[in-house]
């Protein structure tokens, strides 16, 4: 039987199916017991009595309150004897307090998804995904763009979870979500100072990732919430809002976000980098060696890799440019520029390279405590294979090296490599970031390794259950089928196929 997302509280504790009737299922009246209905958060993490704020509970002035059987709320000892005639006698609220109660049956069922389903998608270990939900849900339910945007998101995982991720474009109930969720974000950016500027690049942040995972609804949408995520950002900080970044820890989630988005984009988009020019600058390779260089858990790969992924696409974008204005003249001073450009980016890959194998890199900061020794490795692993498919996009997209090439190759099998020992997770996994480098393995893949990336791929469609991935596929087996030739790398491809995408 199917799992029920919106059934009782005792069939969901017994794990049996519910027929969902109001005010009693089948099974509860058959069965003579009570029957009730309510959404449980479970947040998960460390047992509640050992966490700072359970320690606060007898000793600090809190006290649990039930406020219907098996529901309860932790409050301020003197706030429950103020609403008490009888301080010490057992305490009830006369009303269920419910902060999903002015939500509709729907809208609490996609929630309830996203929560305990959907947010696994975008989080590779529990602490991240319970800081996800944290940040967001409670966001959303006072900002009706957000929800909207975050139902949407849940949406599209259900209906992949259906095996309908063809179908997601199409989806009726998807499609009015989103434009309910567009629709509201119109309104509050017309009266930005009426909402949480968090919350506006939240929404903007949840659209562009619903576009990506459906495939694209619309083509470049995603590419213009980014944009709009990213003027949002910046209208914050030049209002003086610049605290919120040393303040706040969702305003940090959120700057992650969005140079994760614009250094993949880089790596693998076609078009020219997301952003300003000052955002693609030399000086982004200066960190390397310098500051200190971390591991981000939330993206898969380093800072300092980061830095590259955007100099990678900026010179490519050169090249290109160049390569149109001149329509094949000069071609030695082209060389030798794109040359000197792809020699200094290796380089730096090179580096990275040698000192992780010398040293083991830093995670987030604070992330390493909750990361298993299991999950850890399997961000280095993550890591690796990011870095091959750097070098993979220099050779090809600046030097133009051909596929059959040792280095390309090597780098090619690296990557499989890597994803084979990280292996498919239902679970919380660094799986769930292997579509980029999966896919890049794939442009470049011959033979055998072709259908490796087919499994691949198929394998992480069927356990994330992101219709993106399934896109991904679906493209790889159109380059392989139509490009013009050996030479023609992806990018060049998407160009002269008129596609909108990235391998996210």
């Amino acid at each position: 039987m199917s799992r029920s997302f919106t059934g009782c509280k005792r069939c969901k504790a017994r794990r049996q199916k519910c027929d969902e009737q109001r005010p009693n299922c089948g099974r509860c009246q058959t069965a003579g017991e009570q029957c009730q209905y309510a959404m449980q958060l479970q947040w998960g993490g460390r047992a509640f009595s050992r966490s700072r704020f359970g320690a606060c509970v007898g000793t600090g002035g809190m006290q649990r309150l039930e406020y219907s059987p098996g529901e309860f709320i932790y409050t301020t000892k003197t706030a429950v004897q103020s609403a008490s005639a009888k301080p010490g006698s057992d305490l009830t609220l006369s009303q269920p307090v419910d902060p999903f109660s002015s939500l509709s049956s729907s809208q609490k069922a996609l929630l309830h998804h996203f929560i305990n389903d959907a947010s696994q998608i975008t989080a590779c270990h529990s602490g991240m995904q319970q800081d996800i939900c944290r940040m967001l849900i409670p966001m959303a339910l006072q900002t009706p763009s957000l929800l909207y945007a975050t139902t949407a998101l849940s949406a599209i995982h259900i209906q992949a979870l259906h095996n309908q991720s063809e179908s997601v474009k199409s989806a009726p109930d998807i499609a009015h979500l989103m434009a309910l969720s567009l629709e509201h974000f119109r309104t509050e950016l017309q009266n930005p100072s009426s909402k949480d500027p968090e919350a506006l690049v939240a929404t903007a942040r949840t659209l562009c990732l619903a576009e990506i995972h459906s495939g694209a609804i619309n083509p470049n949408s995603w590419r213009a919430h980014i944009d709009g995520a990213r003027a949002l950002m910046r209208a914050s900080d030049a209002a003086g809002e610049d605290s919120l970044r040393s303040t706040s820890g969702f305003r940090r989630y959120l700057d992650r976000w969005y140079w994760s988005i614009v250094s993949l984009t880089a790596l693998t988009g076609n078009g020219p980098p997301i952003g300003d020019i000052s955002d693609f600058a030399s000086s982004d390779l200066m960190g390397l060696g310098g500051s200190t260089d971390y591991l981000d858990d939330y993206w898969g790969f380093s800072v300092d890799l980061a830095a590259v992924f955007r100099q990678i696409g900026a010179a490519a974008w050169r090249r290109h440019e160049i390569e149109k204005a001149t329509q094949g003249f000069v071609a030695g001073e082209i060389d030798g520029s794109v040359e000197d450009d792809a020699a200094s980016l290796e380089f730096a890959i090179r580096q990275l390279m040698n000192r992780d194998s010398n040293s083991q890199p830093s995670f987030y900061p604070r992330a390493a405590e909750g990361l298993s020794a299991e999950s850890a490795q399997q961000l280095l692993l993550c890591n690796e294979a990011f870095q091959h498919s750097a070098l993979i996009q220099i050779h090809r997209r600046l030097r133009k090296t051909p596929t059959t090439s040792p280095e390309v190759q090597q780098s090619v099998q690296r990557i499989l490599e890597c994803t084979a020992q990280i292996g498919p997770s239902s679970g919380l996994s660094p799986w769930v970031m292997l579509t980029t480098p999966i896919f890049i393995a794939g442009c470049e893949a011959r033979g055998q390794d072709r259908d490796t990336v087919r499994q691949l791929l198929s394998s992480l469609h069927d356990t994330i259950r992101v219709p993106n991935v399934l896109q991904s596929l679906r493209f790889l087996e159109q380059y392989w089928s139509n490009k013009l030739s050996e030479e023609e790398d992806w990018s060049h491809f998407l160009e002269r196929m008129q596609f909108d995408f990235i391998p996210y």
